[in-house]
């Protein structure tokens, strides 16, 4: 029988780190339900980057309008996941808003894009393949190469040097390079974090993808990690109450 390939990502690394049997009830098992709650920040989220990643594809200038911007997002509009048709309308209003501060003022120009909103997946082995899905890969007006990731919460975060990890080899896949850069682009705040890459930065990456790898390839007993979230947040609370580990064979 042929082994399935495990797709080991920002989101499914954490789900590892945060609890080894939900990681491999999503990844290993592939155990779908449709007790999955809907999340409305996941539906804001998808709304903006879907809106940016069209409009950053258009090179016709005279269609670069915040006319256009704004009707792109009300056509990538996902309902999913609002309490009510007001809470909705507040995300809604908050996302024309952030548009339209990114219109004004954009902090992502570009000479040249490599690549807008595209998963990129890099096998490691038969088994285990590195994957994530960049937002804006590109020549900035400094002729730097940089990597950007719109980011659609309130809060200014500290860079994430996992998914700063990940997003530093895919892009050497795909490019035959590192990026000179790497930027958080906080939306709400229309704030940039950038990151320049040097050569210490680039070796603590690979240690931190390497490191988890081993542990994920190495794991065969796969513990839950319980706690007074776990019967509201996940959707395998019912199985996973069942059993106390997992074996992979």
């Amino acid at each position: 029988m042929q082994k399935q390939t495990i797709n080991l990502s920002n989101t499914s690394m954490r789900a590892f780190l945060d609890c080894k049997q939900k990681f491999k009830y999503n990844y290993i098992d592939k155990v779908y339900t449709d007790k999955s709650p809907s999340n409305k920040y996941l539906s804001f989220g998808t709304s903006i980057h879907a809106t940016l990643a069209q409009f950053n594809k258009i090179t016709d200038i005279k269609h670069r309008t915040l006319d256009h911007l704004t009707t792109l997002y009300k056509k990538n509009w996902v309902r999913d996941g609002y309490d009510s048709i007001e809470e909705e309308r507040v995300f809604d209003l908050r996302g024309i808003d952030m548009l339209t501060n990114y219109f004004n003022n954009p902090l992502d120009t570009s000479k040249q894009n490599y690549l807008i909103e595209k998963m990129i997946k890099y096998p490691i082995n038969d088994q285990f393949t590195l994957c994530g899905k960049i937002d804006k890969l590109f020549v900035n007006s400094n002729n730097q190469i940089e990597l950007l990731d719109y980011k659609t919460g309130k809060n200014i975060s500290p860079i994430d040097t996992l998914q700063n990890a990940i997003y530093l080899l895919l892009s050497r896949h795909i490019l035959g390079r590192y990026p000179d850069m790497v930027s958080f682009y906080h939306l709400s705040h229309n704030k940039k974090i950038s990151q320049k890459i040097t050569n210490s930065i680039v070796e603590e990456s690979i240690e931190i993808v390497s490191d988890l790898y081993e542990q994920v390839s190495k794991e065969t007993h796969f513990p839950n990690n319980k706690d007074i979230y776990c019967k509201e947040n996940c959707a395998h609370y019912t199985t996973c109450t069942k059993v106390d580990t997992c074996k992979l064979h």
